[in-house]
């Protein structure tokens, strides 16, 4: 009997010693920010959208950042805005994807809200006001419904899309597009996005997992890690194949670098006719609220750091006997609003002016623009649109005029 006792005694210490360390590693992994929350829900319409009043941290696996993030009211990675615009204030929309939402810096960094700053100090004619609509995933189908549905709420004088060729193009297209798919009718007109469906918490131990930060963090390790070791418990069935990911390929060639071809292929085409078609739309949609369309190129760093490219094209056989045109897609958006008479603002050429200097304008491994890359885009675009006179302005000429 004392026997007995003391072996339950013993594993009864041994399991409360097991939960106490599986508790301090859970703590501890959320109190160092381990591993980034999330911040996104589905959403029938648009793929995917922010949840209202969320806040966390984002990271990620190589530690180039740690960034409180709070989403406001509305939706958006950004200070609280009214849908009513106040008398006298110059309102411009920012749509886009990752970019614009800029998790990687903090908010005051993010390049919509210097550009606030740095306009509304030269203004002359009233407070300017600058709403950033930014989110992950997001290609120009998203972004234009979002306008019909929400960005229009908000009356802006003028909407700047900022168009990222380096994965705007594929999120337009139904065939190449691998996870927030758009959806297309008949006659070729947008519907809705499709986002992953919308799946119940589950229950039990699986649903604990699910919620924890140390369960996420040490699964992080093993996929990024020990790919070797996941596909080994993969084949053996410890570990389900759709965990171990990799991006899609096409012909050995990421389908992601398909839209630097100089000759694109059919699928490429018909991806850029969608998005040709999805830039009307848009640009019909915000002269009908009687305000302007104005578009800013964003920049990949393989397009900045020459020796980026060289390290992708060397990870790839497939890639290295082939031409490619890293100008290319930035050229074909300025070619369209040249002939709809849209104003457009490529930022390629300062960004490779400026990353001369010591200070990194793209997050190494991430590929985001840091600090000093938003400080940058927020620079050439107040000139671009003081410039331009879509801003009002007491700098140019004496007139606070806008045509």
């Amino acid at each position: 009997m004392k026997r007995s006792r003391e072996l339950l005694a013993g594993t009864v210490l041994a399991g409360l010693g097991i939960l106490c360390a599986l508790a301090l590693l859970e703590l501890g992994v959320r109190w160092l920010h381990l591993v980034p929350d999330r911040f996104w829900e589905p959403d029938p319409v648009l793929g995917v959208r922010l949840v209202p009043g969320d806040r966390g941290w984002w990271t990620q696996e190589d530690r180039e950042f740690l960034v409180r993030v709070q989403i406001n009211r509305e939706g958006l990675r950004d200070v609280e805005h009214r849908y009513a615009k106040p008398p006298g204030v110059f309102r411009i929309l920012v749509l886009g994807d990752s970019f614009v939402e800029a998790m990687h810096v903090p908010l005051e960094s993010t390049f919509p809200r210097q550009l606030q700053e740095r306009l509304d100090r030269d203004s002359g004619a009233g407070k300017i006001e600058v709403i950033s609509a930014g989110v992950s995933g997001y290609g120009t189908a998203s972004e234009m419904l979002y306008f019909e549905r929400e960005g229009k709420r908000y009356q802006p004088d003028l909407v700047l899309l900022a168009f990222y060729p380096g994965n705007d193009v594929k999120n337009n297209s139904p065939t190449l597009e691998d996870t927030l798919k758009p959806v297309y009718g008949p006659d070729g007109a947008l519907q809705r996005v499709a986002g992953e469906a919308t799946r119940s918490r589950p229950g039990g131990w699986r649903g604990l997992l699910a919620r924890s930060a140390a369960y996420h963090y040490c699964r992080q390790l093993l996929l990024l890690r020990h790919r070797r070791l996941a596909q080994v418990l993969v084949r053996r069935g410890w570990l389900k194949a759709a965990a171990v990911r990799t991006a899609p390929e096409q012909d050995g060639i990421p389908v992601d670098y398909g839209v630097y071809a100089p000759s694109p292929d059919p699928a490429w085409r018909q991806a850029w006719s969608y998005t040709d078609a999805l830039l009307l739309r848009l640009q019909r949609d915000v002269s009908a609220t009687g305000s302007r369309l104005a578009i800013a190129v964003l920049c990949a760093r393989d397009q900045v750091y020459p020796q980026w490219w060289q390290e992708i094209v060397a990870a790839h056989p497939h890639m290295q006997n082939r031409q490619w045109d890293l100008d290319g897609p930035q050229h074909r958006v300025e070619s369209w609003c040249a002939e709809h008479g849209v104003p457009c603002l490529a930022l390629a050429p300062a960004f490779r002016a400026a990353a001369a200097n010591s200070t990194p304008l793209h997050f190494h491994h991430d590929g985001h623009w840091t600090a000093a890359g938003h400080q940058l885009a927020a620079a050439e675009l107040a000139g671009f649109l003081e410039q331009q006179r879509l801003v009002p302005t007491g700098q140019i000429g004496g007139s606070n005029e806008i045509h």
